[in-house]
């Protein structure tokens, strides 16, 4: 798989540019040395929004301010490594999700390497398959990438006024990967680069990219200011500080990524009741008289078909009828269209249900997934503040988790019988033996009163993010004193 999308766009032929001599895009090549760039490196600082973490659909994104973002592209191998010191950019209770609220400094590194992505945590090699699409298209939709990959996909140029004023646009694509088109002015820079990529969630997504004032880098022409919006929202501005290039830069996919990037785990719970782990998202399988529900489908297709097959090994032979879907935040619904292939009904906050209809039909000409291609179409449930699953004889109950900052229609689920609660982002248990929060986060204090006002008594918490606990631990978590143990 790495090779598929790194030769087709780190392939770079001299001979090809020179025979382009007198083309635009060759005097774009020219004016910022792409000839002589193989590594890239710049660092700068401003904001940043999550795409995919607003509190709702249709909402703002979440606003972070970046202390510092380092990027390091290695063209010829289409890998990247970007380094990311953020803090906390408005009041957390706005709402949604990207690991609010921040405490201080976060630091974040995460990788790409061809059809490879992951994240870095100390020692840890956390898969991020999911978000590779975006992370390579990010190489590409650098000023020198774009050259480079137009350079070697057959680009075509074309005049165009814009604004009132002529540019030339440079366009190129790239079968079932994306597509580019760059706006250069007539200092044969560019000003502008609209993108096309396949996001896991919503489709063929738009990014417009935005450079301005090119200046003179230790020798390389490169803009001091990027902006940039996904699917009409914002997602970066950043002031750059610093550029470097043909830095050593060996980027390697770790062994645990290209080996096992779905990693599953499965762990009886309760009967008929299992904790599907493995990563840095879960999901819970729940047995049924005469199917299956699985609450969550997490991190892309490729992880989600990693759950299905693992749930059909725990209990073969029963459908998989319902995928409850907790959220609609990217990290949480980029899995669900697997469930759909399997013909499993999706059940989520009637607040999500315009937001999802709206993926369903959206294009996926670049980067299709496995429903895509087979022409099914996903099935849509939308839940109120409440509902229940049942067969008679045993049931699921569905609580919209009210007036949760992280997400305006966050929904847990709770089986009585077994007195287990399962939640998503509300509340992420620490470390087996961590000191609780010296300020209980507001997602958790707000998880505990629902729990009181819907008056369910739980014994057990099984988050999908973090560990099976007792629910003492939320109680402690959110300075509250657990109750007595019962004799």
């Amino acid at each position: 798989m790495l090779k598929r999308f790194a030769l087709v766009l780190a392939f770079f032929v001299v001979a090809t540019a020179g025979a382009q001599a007198d083309t635009v895009l060759q005097r774009v090549a020219d004016g910022i040395n792409v000839g002589e760039i193989k590594t890239l490196q710049f660092t700068g600082n401003g904001m940043m929004f999550e795409f995919g973490q607003h509190a709702t659909p249709t909402g703002p994104l979440p606003r972070f301010y970046l202390k510092s973002l380092t990027r390091v592209i290695d063209f010829n191998s289409a890998a990247m490594r970007d380094e990311v010191v953020r803090t906390q950019g408005e009041d957390p209770a706005r709402g949604g999700g990207a690991g609010q609220p921040i405490v201080g400094e976060q630091r974040q590194i995460g990788y790409v390497h061809g059809d490879y992505a992951w994240n870095e945590a100390g020692k840890e090699m956390a898969p991020r398959t999911w978000e590779a699409t975006n992370r390579q298209h990010q190489i590409w939709v650098t000023p020198q990438g774009f050259v480079r990959a137009a350079l070697a996909n057959e680009a075509a140029t074309k005049s165009q006024t814009v604004d009132g004023r002529k540019m030339s646009v440079i366009s190129f694509t790239i079968k079932g990967k994306m597509k580019a088109d760059a706006y250069v002015n007539d200092e044969n820079v560019i000003e502008r680069i609209e993108s096309w990529y396949g996001n896991p969630v919503v489709g063929d997504t738009k990014v417009d990219t935005r450079f301005g004032g090119y200046r003179d880098f230790a020798g390389i022409k490169f803009p001091s200011k990027i902006v940039q919006y996904q699917d009409g929202n914002p997602v970066l501005d950043l002031d750059i500080t610093a550029v470097s290039v043909n830095l050593p830069v060996n980027i390697q996919t770790p062994e645990n990524v290209r080996t096992n990037p779905a990693p599953v785990k499965v762990e009886k719970a309760a009967d008929g009741v299992w904790y599907i782990t493995g990563g840095s998202h879960h999901s819970v399988l729940v047995e049924m008289k005469d199917y299956l529900i699985v609450i969550e489908g997490p991190q892309g297709d490729e992880r989600s078909a990693a759950i299905i097959a693992e749930v059909k090994k725990t209990v073969p032979g029963k459908p998989i009828r319902y995928l409850v879907n907790t959220h609609h935040h990217f990290d949480h619904s980029s899995g669900v269209r697997a469930f759909a292939l399997e013909g499993a009904t999706i059940v989520t906050h009637e607040i999500n249900r315009a937001f999802f209809e709206r993926a369903a039909a959206n294009t996926r000409n670049f980067s299709p997934d496995r429903l895509a291609k087979s022409g099914k179409k996903a099935v849509f449930q939308a839940m109120g503040d409440n509902m229940v699953l049942t067969d008679g004889t045993r049931s699921v109950e569905l609580y919209q988790i009210a007036g949760n900052a992280h997400h305006q229609g966050l929904v847990m689920a709770y089986l009585r019988k077994e007195k287990i609660l399962i939640e998503a982002d509300a509340y992420t248990p620490g470390a087996a033996g961590a000191e609780p929060p010296k300020v209980p986060n507001p997602f958790s204090v707000n998880l505990e009163a629902q729990v009181r006002r819907l008056n369910i008594d739980v014994d057990r918490i099984l988050p999908l993010h973090g560990r099976m606990v007792p629910y003492s631990e939320l109680l402690t978590a959110v300075g509250k004193k657990p109750a007595p143990a019962k004799n």
